[in-house]
């Protein structure tokens, strides 16, 4: 099999949530019987095989396959989980690489993807996507041993995750931290994690401006209304993103050997007596694979207010990455390599957000100022607008601080990166483009 080529190396995708499943022709072929997975192959609809060959190569680059998302829904209450499995090799048809996702709303949906045995150890690499879902918080921090309060392999990066942003005199107090790289051998893993504030913008409405509340709220923007006058327009509120990056690392003779390393086993005690209702985690119980976690909360409680919103084009971007890397000639026939590329993209992607968010909140604030100038320019000695002139500028203060440790925790970030796998022919490009995109948005 050739590595990197789009002929041989075809994408396969599943909507697992849906009732009915309908494999896709591929180059005219009839359709297959229905299965469990709906499985997509590189030749789009219209489109013949030889289209693909060197041979003939087109002159224009094809779309990806349009992946729908098939169910409808509406923003469940509880919360909702995307979870992506990039499947391995062995476990997909030849000349195929099969890529699974599911949309989960409650915990008895999530506990399945682990008690159901086809799907325990099919995935080279699983993708989490919490929105809103403190249920699935709880369960994940535990599955992958996060919220561990022990020194040796445990983190803060639970606790971060779980709670909401400081408050100093009643205002939001906004940070952004990164956790170095560890290692854990007895696991065979290595983890890293990041956590920062954003802003995000709200629309006012006008039929329930009287009855907002102002609880958490970091500012408000003006707009120009229909007539282009000055309007209250938008509350901007601050909410968190956290991401956890867990890379499956060979056995080591140490970590396989009981008893080589200087140092107790953290996962063979059980619980103290002190406390026998004690959560103790079990190695046997963990999920100790490739991972990428992706925590987030929305003040409104929807979905689609999430910085990387439900559906949206890096989810449906996530859902065929093999047929990216494969169409941009990457080796996707290797399980670990594909993995890390996976993992490179996805990150990226949460990092493009980012800076989109900061995109669209720095249009609405220059709009903001132009209207603030004019009500000014309109009365150059009313003194009455003095507060609101000190208010703004403490407000920028805060956002181009913001925007200072978002660009450091993506720097530091690049650099943990770089030590999550232990491979020299990895090519370190871990978020290669992202440092340059949040300073560019410290200089706008």
């Amino acid at each position: 099999m050739s590595q990197g080529s789009p002929i041989n190396q075809p994408s396969t995708t599943t909507d697992a949530q849906n009732d009915k499943h309908i494999q896709l022709p591929a180059d005219g072929a009839e359709n297959q019987k229905s299965s469990e997975r709906v499985e997509e192959l590189f030749y789009p609809p219209g489109h013949s095989r030889h289209l693909f060959t060197s041979r003939s190569w087109p002159q224009r680059r094809l779309r990806s396959p349009s992946l729908k998302w098939h169910k409808q829904y509406e923003t469940p209450r509880t919360g909702r989980v995307l979870v992506i499995d990039y499947i391995k090799k062995d476990r997909s048809k030849e000349g195929m690489r099969k890529v699974t996702a599911q949309e989960i709303n409650n915990i008895e949906g999530l506990r399945k993807i682990y008690t159901n045995p086809d799907r325990g150890n099919e995935a080279v690499l699983r993708v989490f996507h919490v929105q809103n879902a403190s249920w699935a918080t709880h369960f994940l921090l535990r599955k992958f041993n996060i919220s561990a309060r022990d020194d040796l392999v445990g983190t803060d990066f639970g606790h971060y995750v779980q709670n909401k942003h400081r408050q100093r005199r009643g205002k939001p107090l906004l940070t952004g931290k990164s956790w170095k790289t560890t290692h854990d051998p007895w696991r065979a893993i290595n983890r890293t994690s990041f956590g920062l504030d954003y802003l995000k913008p709200y629309k006012v409405n006008p039929q329930t401006q009287g009855s907002r509340t102002a609880t958490g709220k970091m500012m408000e923007l003006s707009c120009y209304d229909e007539d282009d006058n000055p309007a209250y327009g938008w509350d901007v509120y601050p909410q968190r993103l956290s991401c956890y990056i867990q890379h499956k690392e060979p056995p080591s003779e140490e970590s396989a050997v009981p008893g080589v390393l200087d140092v107790q086993n953290p996962y063979e005690n059980g619980p103290t007596q002190k406390d026998p209702h004690e959560y103790f985690p079990r190695l046997e119980n963990l999920d100790n694979g490739n991972a990428i976690i992706i925590f987030e909360n929305s003040c409104s409680g929807s979905i689609d207010d999430t910085i990387v919103e439900a559906r949206s084009q890096w989810e449906s971007r996530w859902r065929r990455l093999p047929f990216y890397l494969a169409y941009e000639s990457h080796d996707v026939s290797n399980d670990d390599r594909m993995a890390l590329e996976c993992m490179k993209i996805i990150l990226a992607d949460v990092w493009k957000s980012v800076s989109e968010s900061w995109d669209r909140l720095i249009d609405l604030s220059n709009v903001h100022v132009d209207c603030l100038q004019d009500r000014i320019y309109e009365q150059p000695a009313d003194e009455s607008r003095a507060p609101e002139l000190w208010t703004n500028a403490s407000h920028w203060l805060k956002v181009e601080r913001l925007v200072t440790i978002h660009t450091n925790v993506v720097k530091e970030m690049q650099d943990n990166l770089k030590e999550l796998t232990s491979e020299p022919t990895i090519e370190d490009n871990w978020l290669d483009k992202s440092p340059g995109d949040m300073e560019r948005i410290g200089l706008l």
